[in-house]
C-alpha cells in the first residue's frame, strides 16, 4: 500500500526545518517533506528578506509538490506554520487532502497586539516584557517595568525592533535579535524552561519573524478564515491548540473552527510548543486518524 505524503511547515517565520517533526507521524504509512523555507536553517542566502513574503513560499510549496510528483498530500503546520498552510490551501485547495495545524496565527493585528504590545502576553509575565521593551526603549529593565506599569505610552514594538533588526551594526543587530526571541521563547511552555536555540537560529527568527510581522504577513483582514470557509467537509480539518497558549492566544483557533464547521478542535493541557506532550499526542492521534 502507498505511503500517503504529508508536508510539513515549519513555524517562525525563521525557524527551520526539525527533524523531530516526523514523531507526529507513524513512518510506516507515511512518507512526510520537511523544508527550510526562505532566509533560513540551509535555504540561502541566510537571513534574507527579499522576495520573501507569504505568497512567495506558497509558491515554494507548490513547485516542492509539482517537483516531488503528487497530486495531493496533508499539509501539517503549527505556529507560522499554521498560517502558511491556511495561505497554501487558500490558493491550491485542490491539492490538499487535509489540514493539520496547531497553535493557530491567522496573521491579525489583534494578534501581534497580544503578543508585542503592553496589555496582551506582558500581563502574564511583566518581568520578560521589562527585559524585552528595555531593549526597544534602550533603556535599563526598571524604566521597561514603568512601562508596564502604565505610566508610558502604549504601542506594539515590532516597528522600534524592526530598525534594530536592520541596524548596520552587528552588535546592535544581535542584542536585538536575543530580545526578540527570548521574549517569545520564555512564554512558548506551560511550564517556562531554558532555552536552546543557536545563534544563527536566533537571528533567522527575530529577522524573518519581524519582517513578516511588519507587514502583516501580506494577508488582508479576514482573509485566511473568509478562505477556510470554502474547505469542504470532503477534507478533514485537525486544530490543536495549547489551552494556555501565550503566543498564540486560543481565540484564533475557535475562530478558525467556527469558520470551517467540520474541523475537529482538540484544547491540550499545554502552552505553544508543539514538543509539550499533551499537544505532541493530540497531533499524532489527528495524523493516524487520517490513515
Amino acid at each position: 500500500m502507498p505511503k500517503r505524503t504529508a508536508v510539513v511547515l515549519h513555524g517562525g517565520p525563521g525557524g527551520g526545518l526539525q527533524r523531530k517533526q516526523l514523531r507526529h507521524f507513524d513512518l510506516t504509512k507515511w512518507r512526510v517533506i520537511l523544508f527550510d523555507q526562505r532566509g533560513c536553517g540551509k535555504s540561502t542566502p541566510l537571513y534574507s528578506i527579499h522576495k520573501n513574503t507569504t505568497w512567495d513560499l506558497v509558491a515554494d510549496i507548490e513547485k516542492l509538490r509539482e517537483a516531488i510528483g503528487v497530486e495531493k498530500w496533508t499539509v501539517f503546520g503549527g505556529s507560522w506554520g499554521s498560517t502558511l498552510a491556511l495561505a497554501y490551501a487558500a490558493k491550491h485547495l485542490k491539492h490538499v487532502d487535509a489540514l493539520v495545524v496547531r497553535g493557530i496565527y491567522l496573521g491579525e493585528s489583534r494578534e501581534n497586539d497580544w503578543l508585542y504590545k503592553e496589555g496582551g502576553a506582558s500581563s502574564l509575565y511583566p518581568e520578560e516584557w521589562a527585559r524585552f521593551s528595555a531593549v526597544a526603549t534602550a533603556r535599563k529593565s526598571t524604566a521597561a517595568v514603568a512601562t508596564v506599569a502604565g505610566t508610558k505610552s502604549r504601542k506594539n514594538l515590532t516597528a522600534t525592533y524592526r530598525r534594530l533588526l536592520q541596524s548596520k551594526d552587528r552588535k546592535t543587530r544581535r542584542k536585538a535579535a536575543a530580545a526578540w526571541w527570548g521574549w517569545e521563547s520564555a512564554i512558548s511552555f506551560l511550564v517556562p524552561k531554558p532555552d536552546d536555540t543557536k545563534p544563527s537560529e536566533v537571528e533567522s527568527l527575530a529577522i524573518l519573524e519581524n519582517h513578516y510581522f511588519s507587514h502583516n504577513c501580506w494577508l488582508k483582514p479576514g482573509q485566511l478564515l473568509a478562505a477556510a470557509k470554502r474547505i469542504p467537509a470532503s477534507v478533514p480539518v485537525h486544530i490543536v491548540q495549547g489551552r494556555y497558549d501565550l503566543v498564540c492566544a486560543p481565540a484564533s483557533a475557535y475562530a478558525l473552527a467556527q469558520a470551517v464547521p467540520h474541523a475537529h478542535l482538540t484544547f491540550t493541557l499545554a502552552g505553544h510548543a508543539g514538543s509539550e506532550k499533551p499537544t505532541a499526542a493530540a497531533l499524532r492521534k489527528a495524523t493516524d486518524s487520517l490513515l
